[in-house]
């Protein structure tokens, strides 16, 4: 059984907190105020998820051409930090009538697809770590 990473946990709880924060807007501010918090608040989680990512490669030190366990690793870091921000998120906006999770989870799931497809290739292409 695997342990889960402190580093990765960590980026769990700053999605988690990128989302109250990114779905209280729509309390508090205009509509397209509120989008553009939003908006902000998951470009941060996209660079979190990137920054773990690499870590991660590095940390498991993931060989030059190991493509199938590099795509993994990139799906797996990511993902669940945009599943923790949407969901945060849509628990605070519902509250204020906001059905922000339905209209924005394509496009954020489109996003962590591209980080995702980008950073593990690319991890993989210049690991430092020979077959």
């Amino acid at each position: 059984m695997s342990r889960i990473s402190p580093i990765f946990l960590t980026a769990l709880a700053i999605s988690a907190a990128l989302g109250l924060a990114g779905g209280s807007a729509f309390h508090w501010a205009a509509p397209q105020r509120a989008w553009e918090i939003f908006t902000a608040a998951f470009l941060w989680t996209l660079i979190a998820a990137a920054g773990t990512t690499i870590g991660r490669f590095y940390g498991e030190r993931v060989r030059r051409g190991n493509w199938r366990h590099g795509l993994w690793l990139a799906a797996a870091q990511t993902f669940p930090l945009t599943t923790v921000f949407l969901l945060a998120a849509a628990t605070v906006a519902a509250f204020a009538g906001s059905w922000i999770a339905i209209e924005a989870a394509p496009i954020c799931y489109a996003s962590t697809f591209a980080v995702a497809f980008v950073t593990g290739p690319l991890s993989v292409i210049t690991s430092p770590f020979i077959k």
